[in-house]
């Protein structure tokens, strides 16, 4: 097995010249894009889009390539350069040094923050007092009962394992293309605070599988049918007093970190300023 780095483009270059790269999409070139396989086939040619996207993206998001939309590539960075940076448009980027969730308890560490839990908001909303107003971050669709259908999402559950190894894979993640494998990719969190004084010959890794489970919801699934039943949604929640809706969850939408510090900065900026 060969390991090489997701910026497949960064690859090409190294060992066969842009040229290369340029010949083998202009066989397969499509001018307008319907799916996500032509988006892929355009950008990459073929041959890489076997190699490295068809069968990952199928693991992934249970669905033929060909019945996604084109829009979920455009987060594959593609690169004629070196650099090997995940995010290609911030100066400085990186993760939380003591992680993130020292972050959600330095914010809950507060007297005037009461948190239930195990407890189902829908059972017992109608009990709680709102002073000012409610901002929900759970799935849209549950929060109107499923008035316009159900929303389709995926899962993950993550298969986690103390192995008696100093470094078991030289790096934090891993993707496995290849259908063989149940799981998609492999994350040794070591890697990502090289920092820390780590005990020798442990290493924690994590086996993440791409599944459907409706009480866990990760990521939307952007296919035609959902769009026009979160079109619905959004239109019902617009009437909806006193209520700010906000998350992965509740606005449907795929977020990286960055975005969704951002959008949390933007809705915060939008409740401050409501009188």
């Amino acid at each position: 097995m060969k390991l090489l780095t997701v910026f497949i483009i960064k690859t090409l270059i190294l060992r066969k010249q842009s040229f290369f790269l340029k010949n083998i999409i202009s066989k397969d070139k499509f001018d307008k894009p319907k799916n996500l396989e032509e988006k892929a086939i355009s950008q990459i040619g073929k041959k890489l889009y076997e190699a490295f996207i068809k069968n990952y993206t199928t693991k992934q998001w249970g669905i033929s390539p060909k019945n996604l939309p084109s829009s979920i590539f455009n987060r594959l960075p593609i690169r004629f350069n070196y650099n090997e940076d995940y995010f290609n448009h911030c100066k400085y980027q990186g993760i939380p040094i003591d992680g993130y969730t020292n972050i959600f308890k330095n914010l809950l560490d507060n007297k005037k923050i009461k948190i239930l839990k195990d407890c189902d908001y829908f059972k017992v909303k109608n009990k709680i007092n709102v002073k000012y107003l409610t901002i929900y971050t759970g799935p849209i669709d549950k929060y109107f009962n499923f008035k316009f259908g159900k929303l389709d999402w995926r899962s993950v559950k993550f298969e986690k394992k103390i192995i008696n190894q100093h470094d078991y894979q030289g790096t934090s993640v891993i993707n496995y293309p290849e259908l063989k494998y149940k799981f998609t990719r492999i994350h040794e969190p070591k890697h990502l605070h090289p920092e820390r004084k780590i005990k020798k010959n442990l290493s924690l890794i994590i086996k993440e599988y791409s599944l459907i489970d409706l009480k866990n919801p990760y990521y939307p699934i952007n296919n035609i049918r959902n769009k026009e039943i979160l079109l619905k949604y959004k239109k019902q929640q617009k009437k909806e007093k006193n209520v700010i809706f906000g998350g992965r969850l509740a606005d449907y939408a795929y977020y990286d970190m960055d975005m969704t510090i951002s959008a949390a900065l933007v809705k915060f900026n939008h409740i401050k300023n409501i009188n």
